[in-house]
């Protein structure tokens, strides 16, 4: 093999194993307002949005959107924008989810097996009465004020780390406790994104292929309507 053609082996490699990283650095949250969902890819509290073209394309399809009004729940079909994925949403939904499917990450470079990486999101409409969990990792408000519960393949899941971001990009960490939740104070008031990562090293398939860890990250993402006002999310950041 030549020289040039080691060189551009390698720089493919790299840049699959850059954007890998840089899609697992990332998170996916939704916004909803005025019967329009959008579920966006990128950095909340950076004011950061992924586009199209670009790295919002690496998601394979439009993802489906669960929508839940009391008891009853439907699944709505979105299209994909310049900024996210966007949805026509009907009535007024007490919680909306969405799962995004990415393709396995290969990371034979490093002698380990494939992984599978799994960001959803989920909107409620209020903190004030509890969710039920239905997403392998999912964020949950318990209807207690300030209070979420973290929960992995039905069970609390201590010890997780849960971020949480303000409209101004202010965070905040906690760490779940032995039954899962977590407290926040929220001073201020606009939209709020929580976030929960968990990786699992138990094999499995996923769409017909073999991976040996799985990489969750949720989000939940809520509006306030009560609170100081806070300031604007700060510039977007310029393309590199």
């Amino acid at each position: 093999m030549s020289s040039s053609l080691h060189l551009k082996t390698a720089l493919i490699a790299a840049a699959t194993i850059t954007a890998a990283a840089t899609a697992q650095a990332h998170q996916v949250w939704l916004e909803n307002a005025a019967g329009q969902a959008r579920l966006h890819f990128g950095e909340f509290n950076e004011n950061l949005r992924e586009t199209s073209p670009g790295r919002l394309d690496q998601f394979q399809g439009v993802p489906a959107l669960e929508q839940r009004t009391g008891a009853a729940a439907q699944r709505v079909e979105g299209q994909r924008g310049k900024d996210g994925f966007h949805y026509a949403v009907a009535g007024t939904p007490d919680t909306l989810f969405a799962a995004a499917t990415y393709p396995l990450i290969d990371r034979s470079k490093r002698n380990l097996p494939p992984m599978v990486w799994q960001p959803s999101a989920r909107w409620v409409a209020s903190l004030a009465k509890p969710v039920a969990p239905t997403a392998p990792l999912d964020l949950v408000p318990t209807g207690k004020p300030g209070e979420f519960k973290v929960v992995y393949q039905g069970a609390p899941l201590p010890k997780a780390k849960v971020q949480l971001a303000a409209p101004s990009g202010w965070t905040r960490e906690a760490e779940a406790g032995d039954d899962g939740t977590v407290t926040f104070a929220m001073p201020w008031k606009g939209q709020y994104v929580a976030e929960v990562k968990h990786s699992d090293k138990t094999p499995g398939e996923a769409r017909g292929e073999k991976y040996g860890e799985a990489s969750y990250v949720t989000t939940l993402s809520f509006v306030l309507a009560d609170g100081m006002a806070s300031p604007d999310l700060p510039a977007p950041p310029k393309a590199h």
